[in-house]
């Protein structure tokens, strides 16, 4: 992969509708977003780096880190506004086509490492995918959610199987990075799709703040960390 032809893409919008202000919330003095950027910094895999929201506030925080920025137009910045929206108008606006693929970063998840992203880079290297999401693994069982209250699993096979370290386990999205090559995005208009790849990471380096729990969790376990 030659890193110029690669985007580490940031979006945050400046509304929330379980956390208020949630972006730009602070662990550690630093703003969520604060956090997502110097990370990717870190990696120095990246010399395009691209913040887009809609607030302003949001905006300079790019700025002053010396990343690109766009703004965002409100229709797709409510609540039902999805990161393939954003992306799609970033590629547009700044003619993006030509690029070979998009990593994507939520600033929500601020125990995330550089060391990770790097790891997953690689990875997406490597093995020339098209499409990859970073996962959590668990040996639990795991049932679909019904009205009706019924366990059902979803690996039969390891229905009876008590030893954990037995298990081949089962994996779940964790939101903590995202890759989607140019030329399949801007076919499918999906980061997620049929037969993606996955990266397994750490559940606790993995944690995504959707709630105020969410945030004291972090702020608690970033204190920690070796970020």
């Amino acid at each position: 992969m030659n890193k110029s032809n690669y985007l580490a893409f940031i979006p945050a919008k400046g509304n929330s509708s379980e956390l208020k202000n949630k972006n730009i919330k602070k662990i550690h003095n630093k703003t969520l977003v604060d956090i997502t950027i110097d990370e990717v910094k870190k990696t120095k895999i990246f010399d395009k780096i691209l913040l887009s929201s809609d607030d302003d506030k949001i905006l300079k925080i790019g700025e002053k880190k010396k990343i690109q920025t766009i703004k965002r137009p409100k229709k797709i910045s409510n609540s039902t506004a999805s990161t393939e929206s954003a992306l799609m108008h970033a590629i547009n606006k700044l003619n993006l086509h030509q690029l070979k693929g998009i990593f994507i970063f939520q600033v929500t998840s601020p125990l995330r490492k550089h060391t990770t992203i790097k790891s997953f880079y690689n990875f997406c290297k490597k093995n020339s995918l098209k499409n990859v999401i970073t996962v959590s693994k668990t040996t639990n069982l795991i049932s679909l959610n019904n009205k009706l209250n019924k366990f059902i699993s979803l690996n039969n096979r390891e229905i009876n199987i008590s030893r954990r370290q037995d298990k081949m386990g089962m994996v779940f999205e964790n939101s903590l990075i995202y890759y989607i090559q140019t030329k399949f995005f801007n076919q499918t208009k999906k980061i997620k799709n049929k037969n993606m790849s996955f990266f397994i990471t750490d559940k606790y380096e993995s944690i995504d703040i959707d709630n105020h729990k969410d945030y004291l969790v972090s702020k608690k376990l970033y204190k920690n960390a070796k970020i």
